[in-house]
């Protein structure tokens, strides 16, 4: 019994011992661009609840696997790298999710060019462009495909309000216009897009008594506009 008592204590001020002896790693976070929703404070808060103190501080008992599999369940994170430097810093590197559009569904949400959706953050300074959905789980790959290519016309993208698909049509409400503009199929938007421009510069200097309700760029080579 005094034995096995003695192995005890023996084993026990072994463990003690390692365990100071265990090499400790300095946490760094990177960005690899600069951050829009995230910052340094807000990520060292998520890394407090969602990992381990002792698994970040010790190199003998890290776990990068995990870490990364932990940091990725963060929504406004796009890439996590997570590795340990000759100086022994542990580094995450991060790629935050840079918001597209709006989404208003059963609740607010931004997505990003790819159409995944991570939690809303209002922003004074920052208008983004909204798309109506019916709800969150419906899938907005081409949506986010047809807005960032929209938005690479610089009068859309200074003119989109929101955006909306009925019967399977996209539909667009602009900032300086009342007609919603019926855009139809996410096709032909060069053209599409063409025949937009020349319809509203020609209602700003010869026809702004008209008030068109909406206006069909669905259809080649002419737009339908409409009082009703």
């Amino acid at each position: 019994m005094f034995l096995n008592i003695l192995i005890l204590v023996g084993l026990i001020c072994f463990s003690s011992h390692r365990f100071r002896q265990q090499k400790k790693v300095k946490v760094k976070v990177e960005f690899t661009k600069k951050p829009f929703l995230l910052n340094d404070s807000l990520v060292n808060k998520l890394l407090t609840q969602k990992l381990e103190a002792r698994s970040i501080l010790n190199e003998d008992s890290l776990d990068l696997n995990m870490l990364e599999y932990q940091l990725k369940t963060v929504p406004e994170l796009e890439k996590v790298e997570i590795f340990v430097t000759p100086k022994r810093e542990l580094v995450f590197e991060l790629t935050e999710r840079k918001p597209l559009f709006k989404v208003i569904a059963d609740r607010l949400f931004y997505s990003d060019i790819n159409g995944v959706l991570f939690p809303y953050k209002k922003f004074d300074s920052i208008n983004f462009p909204q798309f109506v959905s019916s709800s969150s789980s419906h899938s907005l790959d081409t949506t986010a495909i047809l807005i960032d290519k929209l938005y690479k016309d610089s009068f859309l993208s200074r003119e989109i309000k929101s955006m909306y698909k009925q019967n399977n049509q996209y539909i667009i409400d602009l900032k300086s216009y009342n007609f919603h503009v019926i855009l139809g199929k996410p096709n032909n938007l060069k053209e599409k897009i063409k025949k937009l421009k020349v319809f509203c510069a020609y209602k700003n200097s010869q026809d702004s008594t008209k008030k068109y309700k909406k206006i069909n760029l669905s259809y080649n080579n002419q737009v339908v506009a409409s009082t009703q």
